[in-house]
């Protein structure tokens, strides 16, 4: 089942600049990683503010699935889920399409199954299971 809202995806033009207004509003960066996704490498930090995190990039890593490039600021929110095939078969049941395919991803934070949706609308969401959780608490 879907436990929540885990974390926001904000795409940023400058990544430098986005980090230092965060910390200058006390919002600590916990982790700041590139990730790679076969030949593609993407700079992933994790912002934590109040009892979410925000993931800052200037590209996200599902946008080279996209017909058009995704715009500047919110572009998914991040679902954690505890059971992660049935909450995967319900959202593509209820309407949603995947964008790519279901991906095992390991770095900093851990390691998580991860897919990318977008709902009919058109938004897009995330839904996670996290499997090793290596987040450091702030």
């Amino acid at each position: 089942m879907l436990q929540g809202l885990w974390t926001i995806g904000i795409k940023v033009a400058d990544l430098e600049q986005e980090l230092a207004f965060h910390r200058g509003l006390g919002n600590p960066v916990v982790l700041d990683e590139t990730v790679f996704i076969g030949q593609d490498a993407y700079r992933l930090p994790l912002v934590r503010m109040g009892d979410k995190y925000l993931h800052l990039a200037e590209k996200m890593v599902y946008e080279r699935f996209l017909d058009k490039p995704l715009p500047l600021g919110i572009v998914h929110l991040v679902y954690r889920s505890d059971e992660f095939v049935g909450d995967l078969k319900r959202s593509l049941e209820c309407g949603a399409t995947m964008i790519g395919e279901v991906a095992l991803i390991s770095a900093g934070f851990g390691e998580r199954n991860v897919a990318f949706l977008r709902s009919p609308s058109g938004w897009v969401f995330e839904i996670i299971e996290v499997l090793k959780n290596l987040v450091p608490t702030v």
